[in-house]
């Protein structure tokens, strides 16, 4: 969360006035991506904050969301990897999605910020409203409303509410709709997770696994899964499943673009977080050793 003269000042210069060095438009393009990408991951804490943000999104962001989280990122520059998406049709109006992420942080700081569900909603970026509606021993219940930008100034909006369930040695195979490597039958699909596609796992294995308890999707459920990333054990390999289906009124291919975008975004943000908070937990140990 940005504290509240950064928030001031980013709010100022996205919205055009005068501020003490210049207006947003003078700035260069490099410090112009820098403030809107703030904004993206900024979730103002009072009425007047969220609306000043909201105007300052619609007047710079429309257009631009893509290529400001890949520069935040660095995709293509040779920093964070590009996420690619593989989508799967399914019966009845519904798709099967699958992702994937190298982390550069151990499995178990990606893992404290995916159970961190009170501070969801500080670094994924398409997260209007956040909320730990309860928690239990290995999971809990949460409400989130996402929103996306849509042509002529209109959005794009859902609400769930979500059981979440973690598992620390992974899901159990008979949660898993595919666990046996064949085609699901309709009727598991109706009541299983989609297996990542992830390789078999070498050493420990972490899962959040979550479904759809309420909302405006028929069904919407899937699993984060963790495990050791290829450069050793203090990087992570981050895979995701979804399976969703909107409702009867709503063709999938009216959203399903929306639905990729929404998971590639969130794979970086869940990227850059984790690789940020294992930074800042190096400086700290760096410090208590001077």
């Amino acid at each position: 969360m940005l504290d509240l003269q950064a928030t001031n000042a980013i709010s100022a210069c996205a919205l055009g006035p005068q501020t003490p060095s210049c207006r947003f438009e003078q700035l260069s393009s490099s410090e112009q991506n820098l403030r809107c990408t703030r904004l993206l991951s900024h979730r103002p804490s009072n009425n007047l904050a969220r609306s000043l943000c909201l105007k300052a999104r619609q007047r710079y962001l429309p257009g631009r969301t893509t290529a400001l989280w890949n520069a935040a990122s660095g995709n293509g520059t040779g920093g964070a990897q590009s996420v690619d998406v593989t989508v799967e049709r399914a019966a009845r109006n519904s798709r099967r999605l699958y992702a994937a992420v190298q982390i550069a942080a151990p499995i178990d700081v990606v893992w404290g910020a995916l159970t961190d569900y009170e501070g969801l909603g500080n670094f994924i970026p398409g997260l209007t409203e956040n909320r730990c509606l309860s928690k239990k021993a290995q999971g809990a219940t949460l409400l989130q409303v996402g929103e996306q930008d849509v042509a002529f100034g209109a959005k794009f909006r859902a609400r769930v509410v979500l059981d979440i369930q973690e598992h620390g040695d992974g899901t159990p195979q008979r949660l898993c709709s595919n666990h046996d490597g064949g085609r699901s039958s309709a009727m598991a699909e109706e009541r299983l997770y989609p297996l990542p596609r992830a390789p078999p796992c070498v050493g420990p294995c972490k899962d959040v696994c979550f479904s759809l308890v309420e909302g405006d999707f028929q069904a919407f459920r899937g699993i984060w899964r963790m495990q050791q990333g290829s450069q050793g054990p203090n990087s992570c390999r981050l895979s995701y499943a979804l399976f969703v289906r909107p409702q009867v009124w709503l063709p999938i291919r009216l959203i399903q673009n929306r639905v990729e975008n929404e998971i590639k975004n969130n794979l970086t943000a869940v990227q850059r977080h984790s690789e940020a908070l294992y930074r800042q937990k190096g400086s700290v140990r760096g410090a208590k050793q001077l």
